[in-house]
């Protein structure tokens, strides 16, 4: 699901994230290479579990749902497939191993390096380091295998992934809750998970990029195929910024990693300042302001879908609707918005059921989101 969001500035000290969890600033004032060392400096474990133990201890205590109760295997707590949403319990059956349990004879999850073998990180410790490690369903990290990651228009997809579902047609139900994938190419994250998977991946460019290892000397990373992915991992670290279970999960994964927590979990304005500096802006510290657009009612809709656009400052604005083939079928907004939340509605009544696509063109931005119409 294609979608552009510019954000204009970002808060950092004592900002809470639109999800509500606290962040800190990290190395306040460092940008660029000064902030990368530093991050390198604080963050780097250099102790990690042997392959099979990560496996282990990925499943269980780091992904299993309801922390704290570890061994109970009644079926009440499991593991979260990250670009499914595939709820596997722990069951002891076929093992009481917390990994085979979860992998459940090839029908559940298995261990997924979010940067793959084959572009870095086929070697310890770039292979065993939990903070890039994610449970994912068996067939669907086997489809992914070494593919980018990236932005799909729906028209260009050519799987959907949901549960236990697989199809190659456009879901017309919650079709945010469906992960993507242009065949041979690239592969799109369900919508809350996006944000998970780019700070484990720039956790891994940070810890196995260039210039990362001690002694200044080049890490394994594949920089060639990163490149392209940084724009849109770093729109995706705030399209779904951190939310407590993926706070809660970066601490369960430190302590076997010398208590060294993934940084970009707790700072949000990192990959920004490291990698974006350019964007930094003069008043950093100040609140955030940010361009977006949401779905502020049901969707799938049916009498009236409702969005709400929000801009940092005053502007021109058109908002238009488009069916799946790319004919206009309404005007929502056309003249000046104001600063702060405008509402938009589009008038079901006369469509037909199917896919739209509502795009809003504002100064030095373009903004996007996909509407379903059901029956």
């Amino acid at each position: 699901m294609l979608r552009l969001l510019l954000w204009i500035s970002l808060s950092a000290v004592g900002a809470a994230s639109a999800s509500g969890q606290t962040q800190q600033v990290l190395f306040p004032g460092q940008t660029g290479e000064e902030l990368l060392a530093s991050i390198r400096d604080g963050y780097r474990s250099t102790q990690f579990l042997s392959e099979s133990a990560s496996k282990d201890r990925l499943m269980d205590p780091v992904e299993r749902t309801e922390s704290g109760t570890p061994d109970t295997c009644d079926g009440s707590e499991g593991v979260i497939g990250v670009y499914t949403g595939l709820f596997v319990p722990f069951d002891c059956s076929p093992s009481a191993d917390s990994n085979q349990d979860i992998f459940n004879n090839n029908n559940g999850l298995n261990v997924e390096h979010t940067w793959p073998k084959s572009r870095g990180s086929s070697r310890a410790p770039a292979l065993v380091d939990l903070h890039h490690l994610l449970p994912t369903k068996v067939d669907v990290n086997s489809d992914r295998a070494s593919l980018a990651f990236g932005e799909i228009p729906d028209n260009q997809t050519t799987g959907w992934y949901r549960g236990t579902e697989s199809q190659a047609t456009t879901p017309t139900d919650d079709i945010d809750a469906w992960s993507e994938i242009r065949s041979s190419s690239l592969f799109e994250p369900r919508e809350d998970s996006k944000g998970n998977v780019a700070r484990a991946m720039y956790y891994f460019w940070t810890m196995y990029g260039p210039n990362s290892q001690p002694g200044g000397g080049d890490g394994p990373a594949d920089a060639d195929w990163f490149a392209p992915q940084q724009r849109p991992l770093y729109l995706w670290s705030y399209q779904d910024p951190v939310d407590q279970v993926e706070y809660d999960r970066t601490f369960r994964a430190a302590q076997f990693q010398q208590d060294k927590p993934n940084p970009f979990v707790l700072d949000s304005t990192l990959i920004r300042r490291a990698f974006f500096p350019d964007l930094v802006t003069a008043d950093d510290d100040g609140p955030e302001a940010l361009a977006a657009l949401v779905v502020a009612g049901a969707n799938p809709f049916t009498a009236e879908a409702r969005l709400t656009l929000t801009l940092p400052a005053p502007g021109a604005v058109r908002a238009q609707a488009f069916d799946a083939l790319g004919r206009r079928v309404a005007v929502l907004y056309d003249g000046t918005a104001p600063a702060g939340p405008t509402a938009l509605r589009l008038d079901g009544a006369g469509l037909a059921s199917g896919v739209y696509l509502v795009r809003v063109q504002a100064p030095g931005l373009v903004l996007t989101r996909r509407l379903v119409r059901a029956r």
